[in-house]
């Protein structure tokens, strides 16, 4: 019996020892205050979060390899397996949704998604934004990606120079204001790397790290990074404005400070593939630092706080705004309509430059529409008396107007700008601006329907004066099919939005970029309704004076 009781001493001696010895060195010297703990009676959003059973975490799907689509198109990456580590510790499922620079802060405003962890760049105005937390994560500047051909080798030599940009960016601001660039504005990675290679701007703008990556994955001898890297960011995860104090958000940081201390960001970099940061590297060692035997980040235990070292990087600054005008803030605390984002002038700037644009290109896609109906209109009235030579040639015509009515304008206005300008492009040949392609794309859409409208209209002139002309017939055949024709005009007014999937930045795009930046989804939003509103209203009126000026006629 004795020695039955030394050989089961015997065998949990080794089972420990060999448990210690296949612990992971780094995770035995975490220091237990860095344990990321529960509170008892958890509050708020993590209340909700525990409730729910699933943990909703926002992230990249165009950033590899922080956040990526797999074979399969399951989220992964180095942040998708940081979400993962939160939700194993709550002891909860995952639910990795994809999100964008421009929309990351909305949905995590919105309660869209509990948290993000999106490569988001900490600044002071993300800070007044959303609850951006402490410490940071990781850390990256901007640099251009540029063809070879070029010979920038300095921000100096792209002062006036067109650049694509990812909206929603931190940096957009301070390139445009301080160093004098012309952004280009797309709504992915994708698009903004197509532009590039496409050659409508210079130079691809973004983050250090991920156009780094790039070209290690993907080597390309026509293009280069420029080695000047400025706006040095660190990296936050998000949780809602106003919560990063709540129960939720200091379990993150907890969360957060144990990763940096047992190198669990340095261990997903090797995972991935990626460089390793000198940034991370310096927080693994400031976090696993001990005096007098406790963790130098240890939370004080009267404040419940950590010291600043351990927590406060200095957030990228960007000129302050002008304080709004008085009645600006008298009419936000009578009504709660909020143009305080107006207040700036480069926000004035971009909302004057997407009002302009908009008016222009709704006014050239109306002209170019009512060309379009009219043109194709007599050639189908003069070659259909023509007999079978007549539908023979109409047949190319026919085709381009069942295409342009059935194909949605944004599907035509990709085709059109990322096939057909790639292909000019590539070829050395005119490559058309995004302005002039989106108001083709328009004017051929309502084009088409006013040209079967009219054609209609033509075919019941010619039945009631058999002796006229179509020519002459025409403003008869106007008149008749008016109203179709003012319903097709004031519908392409509406789809003028649809040109921001092509980098146009008119008013809807505008709108979407200062939302994603923090003005008021709500003033922003009605505005913009107004503003719609006010131009059909407008436009009809325009259509009802030449009304009557073609029935004077």
């Amino acid at each position: 019996m004795r020695r039955g009781n030394m050989l089961r001493t015997i065998a949990c001696l080794v089972a420990l020892i060999g448990t210690l010895i296949t612990q992971p060195a780094a995770a035995q010297d975490v220091p237990p205050d860095l344990r990321a703990g529960l509170p008892e009676e958890p509050t708020g959003r993590l209340a909700h979060v525990l409730q729910r059973g699933t943990l909703i975490v926002g992230v990249k799907d165009d950033y590899p390899p922080w956040g990526m689509r797999d074979s399969e198109g399951a989220l992964v990456g180095l942040e998708p397996d940081l979400a993962r580590d939160l939700a194993d510790r709550l002891g909860v499922g995952l639910e990795l949704q994809a999100v964008t620079s421009g929309n990351r802060i909305g949905r995590v405003n919105q309660g869209v998604v509990d948290v993000v962890i999106a490569t988001t760049g900490d600044t002071a105005e993300r800070r007044r934004q959303a609850g951006l937390l402490q410490p940071n994560y990781y850390s990256s500047g901007v640099v251009v990606l540029t063809r070879s051909v070029y010979d920038f080798t300095s921000w100096a030599d792209l002062r006036g120079e067109k650049l694509c940009l990812n909206r929603g960016a931190y940096y957009n601001r301070a390139l445009e204001e301080d160093y004098g660039i012309d952004g280009e504005y797309f709504s992915s990675n994708r698009d903004s790397r197509l532009a590039l290679q496409q050659e409508r701007c210079v130079g691809w703008a973004f983050d250090d790290t991920a156009l780094a990556q790039l070209i290690l994955d993907q080597p390309d001898p026509d293009f280069r990074i420029m080695d000047e890297a400025i706006l040095v960011s660190p990296w936050a995860v998000l949780v809602a404005q106003g919560t990063e104090k709540e129960d939720l958000g200091r379990f993150i940081s907890d969360m957060i400070g144990e990763w940096h201390a047992s190198g669990r960001i340095l261990e997903l970099q090797d995972k991935w593939g990626i460089p390793q940061s000198d940034f991370v590297r310096e927080k693994n060692t400031l976090w696993r630092e001990t005096s007098a035997g406790a963790s130098l980040c240890a939370r004080d235990l009267r404040s419940g706080q950590r010291p600043d070292i351990c927590l406060n990087e200095a957030p990228l600054q960007s000129a302050p705004d002008p304080d709004p005008p008085g009645w600006i803030v008298l009419l936000y605390e009578m009504t709660g309509i909020d143009l305080r984002a107006a207040a700036s002038p480069y926000n004035r700037a971009r909302l004057a430059k997407g009002l302009t644009l908009t008016l222009a290109l709704s006014a050239l896609a109306i002209v170019g529409s009512l060309f379009v109906g009219v043109t194709l209109s007599l050639m189908n009235a003069v070659l259909s008396g023509m007999g079978l030579i007549g539908r023979i040639l109409l047949i190319p015509q026919r085709i381009l107007i069942t295409v342009a009515r059935m194909t949605p304008p944004i599907l035509q206005l990709y085709i059109v700008f990322f096939g057909l300008g790639g292909i000019l492009g590539n070829s050395g040949g005119f490559v058309p601006g995004s302005f002039g392609i989106a108001a083709v794309i328009l004017s051929l859409y309502a084009g088409a329907t006013n040209t079967i409208i009219l054609s209609h209209a033509l075919t019941a002139e010619q039945a009631a004066h058999p002796d006229r002309t179509a020519l002459s017939l025409l403003p008869g055949a106007v008149s008749r099919g008016f109203d179709g024709l003012v319903a097709a005009c004031v519908n392409i007014v509406k789809a003028a939005g649809m040109a921001s999937a092509i980098a146009v930045g008119e008013l809807i795009s505008t709108i979407n970029l200062l939302v994603s930046e923090g003005a008021d989804t709500a003033t922003m939003m009605n505005g913009l309704l107004v503003f719609y509103f006010l131009l059909v209203l407008g436009l009809l009126w325009v259509f009802k004076a030449l009304r009557r000026r073609l029935v004077r006629t």
